[in-house]
């Protein structure tokens, strides 16, 4: 990938599951519901990345290598990667209400992991930790969400 595609989908191309996201929750027109939920997984996601964060500190790939990072970075804690902890929650919202958007979700997440470790902004340990907290941070809290509702 050339730096200019690196530096997009390093900055940028996380917009596309937060939009996956929205042409789901417009196009099942269950607004309160899945506005309700998509908040809890939110919530949920949130609260691991910074329990997460608050128990590992990692320095940036460009503080330790002394070099410049591709995208402008605060040298602030690495661990976890907040762009694939989004992707993880988009992935796991998604997977049960569109398959397709979901497995593309997948796909993006892994070109924004790769973007990220490239422009030298996380480790592939941060990326991949990122993706799985937000994937059990938006699925404990639709679990919580169906039990309180009993559905």
């Amino acid at each position: 990938m050339p730096n200019l595609a690196i530096a997009f989908a390093a900055q940028w191309l996380l917009l596309v599951p937060v939009a996956f996201v929205a042409i789901v929750i417009i196009s099942r027109r269950r607004w309160k519901r899945d506005a309700i939920e998509a908040i809890a997984a939110s919530i949920g996601t949130i609260a691991l990345v910074k329990l997460a964060a608050a128990f590992v500190h990692e320095a940036r790939p460009f503080v330790v290598e002394h070099v410049a990072p591709l995208v402008a970075h605060p040298p602030d804690n690495a661990f976890p990667s907040d762009h694939l902890a989004a992707c993880g929650l988009a992935f796991a919202y998604l997977l049960p209400r569109s398959k397709a958007l979901a497995f593309a979700t997948l796909v993006i997440a892994a070109a924004i992991g790769y973007a990220r470790v490239a422009a030298n902004l996380h480790w592939p340990l941060d990326v991949a930790a990122g993706f799985v907290l937000g994937a059990f941070g938006a699925y404990g809290a639709q679990e919580i969400l169906a039990v309180a509702t009993n559905r």
